[in-house]
């Protein structure tokens, strides 16, 4: 597998990650990546949601990668039971439906990320990154298509805007499409240590802790 090794981590325990995924090559590819790349360690892979369920709990994982399309229980709703079991556990759907209905269902099950399966590993290792320092790393086009379900409520209701300053609004709408630090950075002419600074403001000032918050919050009322 080719990628661009993104650095080492610090030197704190690695983040121990379990796999839900039905296709054996997916699972090898995904533990193989954890593998390789410092700061995870990759615990256990399961077939399936019903093995899942048993199984990890016991793991003690800091993070689950989910598949949603298993046969028998989907990963949706094996999230939704797991978040109540597991409520120090983070869940990154990883899939290739970017449907609204999953996506939209996912986020409410209590899912932390969602990624397509047709992210590079490189987007891969950056999501689970953002979502370790305390973001909702999505998929551009799923991101999108949260922004755009927001947007007609948007037009209608504008109570709240004045929250936001315009540069912070700029980041907020970029973090909704999906966009890393980096490219915000990059895109608005920034400093990266300077869009985590709007970004910490925004979620301050919408009462939110991570992206998907401050999108529904700031899209949605």
């Amino acid at each position: 597998m080719e990628r661009t090794h993104l650095g080492k981590h610090s030197d704190a325990a690695p983040v121990r990650i379990s796999i839900v995924e039905d296709e054996p090559s997916i699972r090898e590819t995904l533990s193989s990546l954890l593998g390789w790349e410092d700061g995870f360690e990759f615990v256990r892979a399961y077939p399936n949601a019903e093995t899942a369920r048993e199984g990890l709990p016991a793991d003690d994982v800091g993070l689950v990668i989910m598949d949603i399309g298993l046969p028998g229980m989907n990963g949706i709703d094996l999230v939704r039971e797991l978040v109540h079991i597991m409520p120090d556990t983070q869940f990154l759907m990883y899939t290739m439906h970017d449907d609204d209905h999953r996506v939209y269902d996912a986020l409410k099950a209590g899912a932390n990320g969602y990624l397509l399966k047709s992210s590079s590993p490189d987007e891969i290792i950056a999501g689970l990154q953002e979502l370790l320092a305390g973001g909702a790393p999505m998929s551009t086009a799923v991101a999108r298509r949260v922004i755009n379900h927001f947007r007609p409520i948007q037009s209608r209701n504008d109570q709240g805007k004045d929250k936001l300053s315009d540069r912070e609004f700029q980041v907020l709408a970029l973090l909704a499409e999906g966009l890393l630090y980096k490219e915000i950075a990059e895109r608005l002419g920034l400093t990266v240590g300077t869009v985590k600074q709007h970004i910490h403001r925004v979620y301050s000032k919408l009462h939110v802790q991570n992206r998907v918050e401050a999108v529904n919050k700031y899209f949605g009322n």
